[in-house]
């Protein structure tokens, strides 16, 4: 008897933990196997090569775009379309065996598939998802997908009739990928919605949700389905209530303003952060970011709990305020990443640096781990240090790229959170070269003179605000007979040794770099420690702990190393640097030398936009 050959199509990206088992379904089935992927990074393609299949990689245009090319692949007579999370039991192989061999009467142009679907481990047995018949066996030449960016559908020229057997549906295996996938579909059915309507009936949202709820729980019996149907409910509430939201807010007066030039090749660009305000650490380096994106052209949508509007980088910016500080502080973290889930959506980012701890980000900056400052004491235990790591674990296991601004940082993420290599890039901080510069002598010596420094003396700068530390450096100030004496800047510091003095929060860090004679960085735990590099271009070496991350990026000749757990060892230090202070050769007369990377915060920040695109081209959707 005759048979007629028949293609399998799927369409991918990163689906190596599913496509196994789907090709495992069809061998002996199938007469060749078309996958078309969007880029991934993972093992999808060699697997699909194992399996014979012809590969193709392009970009993504949407799921219904996606499924057309793929279909214009095929070559034989009779196609099967499949998901990578979909499998054919035996009995539907049987089903299809029968239509390509003619046994099977009367016979259509495309035939329907009963679909069984998992929810997170769960079989569902109503909740609208059963019974759940598609079209996925079909004549190549009677049928065409729409050009549905999701929610696609198959246009058949002919009748279609039903297959006996079931397909069975691997969908949604974690609460984490019923988030991202929510996210997702929601923008794209807004999209789709804005462009087949130019009004959005101004029904109440949460009309709109409640009603999804009620249909999926109640007319669709999801209460038989028990606590899994009740999560079904939710999660179709929630993405009706984000699809009409982002539909009928968002709009192109939204995030762009005449006359300036917004995105980085077609993206909108967000960035995330405590505080766009003055402040050191990650508000100074999200403040430099977005300066240099300006030189680019591009104006990042910033997403931040409080915001300074007299900042220059104010008037750069399209600034999203979330405001989560009227919680108690350990919830803040939390509830911030979670409205920031909807207000990407609201306003059109299609990528998110972030510089705090938020779960939806798509490149997330890392600073440091809550692991690793609780390790080496840092941080003091809480009761909600369970909480913190557990969104961390999300945070980089969400994002597609993770940035660790130190080797100490990417060891870290991937020891404390199994992160793979493959998926963090070390890139460290940048600096204002234009600010933090030596000082010619004339202005060094009246600046020493106006921040104390005795005559004769050697000047050590601590900044407090950096981390612990500060007790080592305090038993062995209060008693050494050397000529020196401790600067220390950011939180006060009580101590009744002349030879300690505190300054307070300083706005002109560079100036007492430049005055001081070295500058010392103690902390058991600083994941890199700008203050280092900072202290560096102003021509003062530097005294760094083993667990501090800068020292990686400067030459041994301009830093001394010691253990924060030993005094002899700091001790030991210090009076190696005396002995260079004392031989007048402590200055660096070319600081930039002594520097390791590219501090640029221009190049800095160009890389950052350039991985953005890389990263788009392969999860847009």
């Amino acid at each position: 008897m005759h048979r007629e050959s028949l293609s399998v199509i799927i369409i991918t990206l990163n689906e190596s933990h599913d496509i196994k088992a789907c090709l495992s379904s069809v061998q002996g089935l199938a007469n060749e196997i078309v996958v078309l992927d969007a880029g991934s990074t993972d093992a999808t393609v060699k697997i699909c090569k194992c399996f014979g299949a012809r590969v193709v990689i392009t970009n993504w245009p949407g799921f219904g775009p996606q499924k057309n090319r793929a279909l214009s692949l095929a070559t034989h007579p009779w196609v099967l379309s499949l998901d990578a999370d979909e499998r054919v039991t035996p009995y539907l192989k049987e089903s299809i065996e029968a239509v390509l061999s003619g046994r099977s009467l009367p016979r259509y142009m495309a035939y329907a598939i009963s679909r069984y679907s998992q929810f997170c481990g769960r079989w569902v047995k109503h909740s609208g998802w059963s019974p759940d018949w598609v079209v996925r066996l079909f004549r190549r030449k009677a049928a065409r997908f729409s050009n549905h960016v999701v929610h696609e559908r198959l246009i058949i020229e002919g009748h279609t009739g039903r297959l006996d057997g079931q397909l069975l549906h691997y969908s949604y295996r974690s609460s984490e990928e019923v988030e991202k996938k929510t996210l997702a579909y929601a923008r794209a059915g807004a999209w789709m919605l804005r462009e087949q309507t130019h009004k959005i009936i101004a029904l109440p949202l949460l009309m709109r949700s409640s009603f999804a709820f009620i249909r999926t729980f109640i007319l669709q019996a999801g209460f038989l389905d028990g606590f899994t149907g009740l999560r079904i409910a939710q999660m179709n509430a929630r993405a009706t209530f984000l699809k009409y939201y982002y539909a009928r807010r968002a709009t192109p007066s939204d995030c762009e303003d005449s006359g300036t030039i917004n995105t980085w090749k077609g993206l909108r660009i967000g960035l995330s952060c405590q505080t766009l305000g003055h402040a050191g650490g990650f508000e100074r380096y999200a403040r430099d970011i977005i300066g240099a994106m300006a030189e680019v052209g591009v104006r990042p949508i910033v997403f931040t709990r409080k915001l300074d509007k007299t900042l220059s980088e104010y008037r750069l910016v399209d600034a999203q305020a979330i405001r989560v500080n009227w919680l108690p502080r350990a919830l803040r973290d939390a509830a911030f990443s979670w409205r920031l889930r909807a207000r990407r959506i609201h306003s059109r980012a299609d990528i998110v640096i972030a510089c705090n701890r938020v779960d939806s980000a798509d490149i997330v900056i890392c600073g440091g781990t809550h692991p690793g400052a609780l390790r080496y004491g840092r941080n003091k235990p809480k009761w909600n240090d369970r909480w913190q790591i557990k969104l961390e674990r999300r945070i980089y296991h969400n994002a597609g790229i993770i940035i660790a601004h130190s080797k100490m940082m990417a060891q870290e993420v991937h020891q404390y959170f199994d992160i793979t290599p493959d998926k963090i890039r070390v890139i460290y901080p940048p600096v204002r070269s234009d600010r933090f510069v030596p000082m010619a002598p004339e202005q060094r010596n009246a600046m020493r003179a106006q921040l104390g420094i005795p005559v004769g003396h050697a000047a050590f700068v601590f900044v407090a605000n950096t981390g612990k530390g500060f007790d080592l450096l305090h038993e062995h100030f209060k008693v050494t007979d050397e000529p020196v004496c401790l600067l220390v800047t950011g939180r006060l510091i009580a101590s009744s040794s002349p030879r300690i003095v505190s300054l307070g929060y300083r706005t002109d860090m560079q100036y007492v770099f430049g005055a001081a004679d070295f500058t010392i960085v103690p902390a058991p735990y600083e994941p890199f420690g700008l203050v280092g590099v900072e202290s560096i271009l102003c021509g003062t070496p530097v005294l760094t702990a083993h667990n501090v991350g800068c020292a990686e990026v400067i030459r041994n000749d301009a830093q001394w190393r010691f253990s924060h757990l030993d005094a002899s060892s700091f001790s030991a230090a210090v009076e190696q640097a005396l002995t260079r202070w004392r031989a007048g050769t402590a200055r660096l007369i070319r600081p930039s030398e002594h520097l390791l990377y590219d501090y640029n915060v221009l190049s800095h920040t160009t890389h950052l936009l350039t991985l953005a695109s890389e990263l788009a081209d392969r999860r847009r959707a």
